[in-house]
């Protein structure tokens, strides 16, 4: 989110979590990256703790910060809205089963068309494609779609995605877009707040990053960096009352949901190879 907050301690609740498409383990480097959010250089806390909450937690949490990370042996890669502008011009000459102006359906053609040398991939086709749907009604340039399609989002966050259709209307119809009541950030009273505060946050920046695209509310882009300015104060006060917030769920329930979801559909990818393996035995 672009926060640079003061944390001393780090507790995983769970070490699952949802892609989008199922519940997984978070990798090595994802344990790492956020456990290297507590401690930072010329901070209150210049040395960082992490821990976890279940203790069947540990051994694992202990081999991520030990294991050293993969070095990188592919590179994601992304057309410019150049690209996409020029090659939606040349469906339109010579693939007329394709509307030019639909951009989710452009970027499956060029998808499947592009080819890429060496330990390079197109990246980020998950999530510009889910973007790209909400955009595919709207009287707009391709190339102002595909930068729309580039948004630095969570596709599962349903508030985010709101965020940025609005816009996407609001500039199609050429009118201006503002913030409105949802984006001012109140005190945290409880941890739910302080995840409401988190997502202004992100708003607030997905906002500025549309209005650096798409210029022309001036007044509004100073207001959001303003409003920005406030939560990260808000968030930041938030965490150092930590032991005073109100908890309104149970984060235990959720994480033996998560851990069993993981370990059924292990012992099923079990039963299936011993199956396998029988049948290639016989």
């Amino acid at each position: 989110m672009g926060l640079n907050l003061s944390i001393r301690r780090i507790i995983f609740n769970s070490v699952f979590k949802s892609n989008g498409q199922e519940i997984i383990k978070l990798s090595h480097s994802s344990m790492k990256q956020i456990a290297g959010r507590a401690g930072r250089r010329n901070s209150p806390f210049p040395d960082g703790e992490v821990t976890v909450r279940d203790p069947r937690d540990l051994e694992y949490l202990r081999r991520c910060l030990t294991t050293d990370i993969s070095p990188i042996s592919k590179a994601g890669l992304l057309p410019t809205s150049s690209h996409i502008k020029l090659f939606s011009e040349a469906i339109q000459e010579y693939d007329m089963s394709i509307d030019a102006n639909n951009i989710s359906e452009i970027l499956k053609k060029f998808a499947a068309m592009a080819t890429l040398q060496g330990n390079f991939f197109l990246c980020r086709q998950k999530s510009m494609e889910i973007i790209a749907r909400q955009l595919t009604d709207l009287p707009l340039q391709i190339n102002d779609k595909y930068i729309l399609c580039m948004a630095p989002i969570s596709t599962s966050n349903q508030e985010s995605i709101s965020t940025l259709r609005s816009f996407a209307v609001k500039h199609s119809l050429g009118r201006l877009s503002g913030l409105n009541r949802k984006h001012i950030p109140k005190p945290a009273l409880s941890f739910d707040d302080l995840g409401k505060l988190c997502s202004i946050h992100s708003e607030l920046e997905l906002f500025l990053w549309l209005l650096h695209r798409f210029p022309g509310n001036f007044v509004e882009e100073q207001n959001a960096l303003t409003l920005q300015e406030r939560s990260i104060e808000l968030i930041n006060r938030g965490l150092a009352a930590s032991d005073k917030l109100k908890l309104d769920h149970c984060y235990v329930t959720r994480d033996d949901r998560l851990r069993k979801i993981v370990q059924n559909r292990k012992k099923s990818h079990f039963s299936m190879e011993n199956d396998i393996t029988d049948l290639l035995k016989s």
